[in-house]
């Protein structure tokens, strides 16, 4: 039963007569609320994918006490190295921790019916579940019996098991063939969200590592995910590993001087490249309900305005101020509620687009969704529409004395100062906002262009890359794993429609980055910078040729550059000019391996261009020294990228390709097929997302701004009828009338420009991370998007200052 209270009764009565006042006005109505709908249900949209990704708790027990240890090292260049056991064995004794587990990423191939398929899996120690609070779905997680040497235990994925096993619950304790020996499932884990993190595995193994593994600390290859005590902080835990960095390169110099231990939150570490880009993207669609709330305001005192002789009577029926005000804002919730009902419908469809334009590497872009956190922000977003476009206009139109605009008409009531100056004030925040998304949006297409014409260093059209993988139990030693490799080669290169091919350890575009350390005749004169660190490959015969890199000097590997002979290599251009000041390095010595302590001395036979990769494809860098060495001369090879160039599109190889590489070995698995151009594709979806979704919301903002400019324009003309009839009936002419309402138009657009301009000036400093070779406050940009307003807001002006050139004297002097 509803209640009957006074003020329950007061607020139905004021709910039934809004929504009459409502129904009399629908086009404004329908105005206000569409208006609303777009600007809450972009921001709804946007605030999905923003809970989702970055405010969402990670998925695990006490997430906020997981961190990561990682190295740096002064030789390379990666902020996340790995570490040796023997080092982790040191980081147990910091008192930060209240537990460490070891991973370790270890591919395995899976044997089943048809052709055998290389899985993504990750070695773990017996506390990786148990440290994330992670519990089986079906079976157990590792125990210490499952750690002992010769014990062969798998966990399955859930997808795993339903997609390979058919979500059989009997599964536990089966044995499954990898890497050709005998595993027994012991259990299967529930899916966790796809968060570039080693509980993305298909499998995880026990992680049983060899007392050589133990011992060698110069073997950088083991992840470590640990817990932070209780109110422990990262700053405490940095300083324990400090002083156990420093411990270690005083005390084993040969294997940990110059590397340096750090810990960073594990949420940072997954969502760290993630943060900057929707943070921004939320701002600008926070600006674009700002610049929907200014149209609603205007909305609202234009109403509010024109009903200022309705207000006059009531009032002198009895009705106090507040009354009226509360009446007024009981309008002004009804539009917000009911445009905020509209945006989820505007959200579901924003979101469904969103998810064909955001990145899909993107952490838990599955997630996605509207839940109950996402509707409380879709009200909090409306109420908040109602302060912003409606609690001014009720008090305006309120303000004054009443009793006299009942005796007045509906334009002169609408002439007061203050009235005119919300409108105005409300056109140049509009178009301040505009000038703001403009200059955000300009700045990052011309960042995405000028990353799209870079020069790559390589010509990736026509090129397919075909990942193979050597897995120890079937390529031993490098020397069966060469042999294959020049089998498949040749293979390729009779295959119809191939013109070149090779192979390399990496490439340009790759998911894989290596650097190396090597040392000059120069270098090692300085005790000090004896070492200096290069991106390094090894590459087979004709490499350059297959991906168009140039050769500038000297020759490029032949197969009888094999093991056995004196090693030889090739660098590029940046190396050969930084530390030989010449491209023309042949014959120069120069060492990329050292036996205690000591150079193994090669001879460099050639110099090629420099080339661009995925990992720094988007710096503002130089590109950096890089070393190639010949392939044939690998001492351990666990897998090489098959490079193959085409006369036409590479994709209808795919096939031939296939049946030639199985011809050589039918059990050997073929994964990350794809054409270098799609690669690139890849390395840009980011960025191209990005440019797109600011695009639109700019454009969004922009076309608000412009309906503003142009509604409150129209009617400070209308106000202003009755005088520019007098003005024309006195003897001035219509060029004067134009040129008077397009300079009151002027001045409020060059305002907001200007406003806007600085405003765009401060907060673009924000986007320098997310810029490629063009500064956040490039001046090209902030002209042209200050002129580009300017002309296109007074343009919007001119349509009714054409209309007061055109007044006519006679009607203007008897209206109203």
């Amino acid at each position: 039963m509803l209640p009957r209270t006074p003020a329950f009764r007061s607020l139905f009565s004021d709910c039934r007569f809004a929504f009459r006042q409502l129904h009399r006005a629908p086009s404004f109505a329908v105005v206000a609320i569409l208006t609303l709908a777009l600007g809450i249900g972009a921001n709804t949209a946007i605030f999905s994918v923003v809970n989702a990704v970055l405010l969402r708790a990670l998925p695990f027990s006490n997430p906020s006490e997981l961190a990561l240890i990682s190295e740096r090292s002064t030789f390379f260049d990666f902020p996340y190295m790995n570490l040796s056991l023997a080092d982790i064995a040191d980081l147990r004794s910091a008192r930060s921790f209240s537990g460490i587990a070891i991973t370790e990423d270890l591919p395995r191939e899976l044997s089943s019916a048809g052709n055998p398929r290389r899985l993504q899996s990750t070695a773990v120690s017996q506390e990786f579940f148990p440290l994330l609070g992670l519990r089986p779905l079906q079976g157990r997680v590792f125990a210490s019996t499952d750690m002992q040497p010769g014990t062969r235990s798998v966990l399955l994925s859930e997808s795993l098991w339903r997609k390979d096993f058919g979500a059989d619950a009997s599964v536990v304790g089966k044995p499954v063939t990898l890497d050709g020996q005998t595993f027994t499932i012991i259990g299967v884990m529930p899916a966790v969200p796809p968060l570039g993190f080693e509980t993305d595995s298909e499998l995880w193994t026990a992680f049983i590592p060899t007392p050589e593994q133990l011992a060698d600390r110069s073997r950088h290859d083991y992840s470590v995910v640990a817990r932070l005590r209780p109110h422990t902080s990262l700053g405490r835990a940095q300083s324990d590993l400090d002083i156990i960095s420093s411990r270690l390169a005083t005390s084993y110099p040969d294997t940990d001087k110059g590397w340096n231990i750090h810990v960073t939150s594990l949420r940072q570490y997954l969502l760290g490249d993630a943060q900057t880009p929707l943070v921004i993207l939320f701002s600008a669609v926070g600006f674009v309900l700002l610049i929907a709330c200014a149209n609603v305001s205007n909305l609202f005192l234009a109403r509010g305005l024109a009903r200022r002789r309705e207000f006059g009577i009531r009032s002198a029926l009895g009705a106090s101020r507040w009354v009226l005000i509360r009446q007024l804002a009981t309008e002004a919730l009804l539009i917000a509620l009911i445009g905020g009902a509209c945006a989820f419908a505007v959200s579901a469809l924003t979101l469904h687009g969103l998810r064909s334009i955001l990145p899909p590497d993107l952490p838990r872009i599955g997630e996605i969704h509207i839940d109950t956190s996402v509707a409380w922000f879709t009200v909090a977003a409306s109420l908040f529409a109602v302060l912003l476009a409606g609690l001014a206009p009720a008090v305006i139109s309120t303000r004054g004395s009443l009793s006299d605009a009942a005796r007045q008409d509906s334009l002169s009531v609408g002439t007061s100062s203050s009235s005119n100056f919300l409108r105005q004030f409300l056109v140049v925040a509009e178009i301040a906002v505009a000038t703001v998304l403009l200059i955000g949006a300009t700045l990052d297409f011309r960042s995405f262009t000028q990353l799209l014409r870079q020069d790559l260093g390589f010509r990736p059209d026509h090129v397919l890359t075909v990942r193979l993988d050597f897995p120890t139990f079937r390529f031993a030693t490098a020397e069966p794993a060469i042999a294959y490799v020049q089998q498949v080669q040749q293979a390729l290169r009779s295959t119809p429609g191939v013109t070149a091919a090779s192979a390399g350890l990496v490439f340009p575009m790759s998911d894989e980055v290596a650097e190396t350390t090597f040392a000059t005749d120069a270098t090692m004169a300085d005790p000090q910078h004896a070492q200096q660190s290069a991106m390094g490959n090894r590459v087979a015969p004709d490499f350059f040729q297959t991906l168009g890199i140039p050769l500038l000097r000297g020759r490029d590997f032949t197969v009888d550059d094999a093991k056995g002979k004196g090693p030889v290599f090739i660098v590029n251009e940046t190396l050969a000019r930084k530390y030989f000041g010449t491209v023309d390095a042949i014959g120069k010595r120069l060492a990329s391996e050292f036996v205690s302590g000591r150079p193994v001395w090669g001879e460099i036979i050639g110099v090629v261009g420099d080339v661009r990769g995925s990992d720094h494809l988007d710096s503002r860098d130089s590109p950096k020294p890089q070393v190639y060495a010949p392939f044939f001369q690998s001492q351990r090879i666990f897998g090489v990228y098959m490079l193959v160039r085409s006369a036409g599109d590479p994709r209808a190889l795919i096939p031939a390709i296939q049946d030639r590489i199985w011809s050589v070995n039918r059990n050997q698995p073929i994964t990350a097929i794809a054409t270098l151009n799609g690669r690139i594709a890849q390395v840009n979806v980011s960025p191209r997302s990005q440019t797109v979704l600011l695009g639109i919301f700019a454009a969004f903002g922009f076309l608000l701004a412009l309906v503003g400019v142009y509604g409150v324009m129209s009617y400070l003309v209308s106000l202003q009828t009755r005088e520019i009839g007098i003005r024309m009936a006195l003897g001035a002419i219509p060029l004067q009338i134009l040129g008077r309402v397009l300079i009151r138009g002027t001045k409020l657009a060059l305002t907001g420009v200007v406003i806007g301009t600085l405003c765009g000036f401060l907060l673009s400093r924000f986007m320098s991370s997310l810029l490629f070779a063009i500064s956040p406050t490039d001046p090209l940009t902030y002209i042209g998007v200050s002129v580009f307003l300017l002309c296109v807001t007074v343009s919007a002006a001119f349509v009714p200052a054409r209309r007061a050139a055109r007044v006519d004297p006679i009607i203007a002097l008897r209206y109203e």
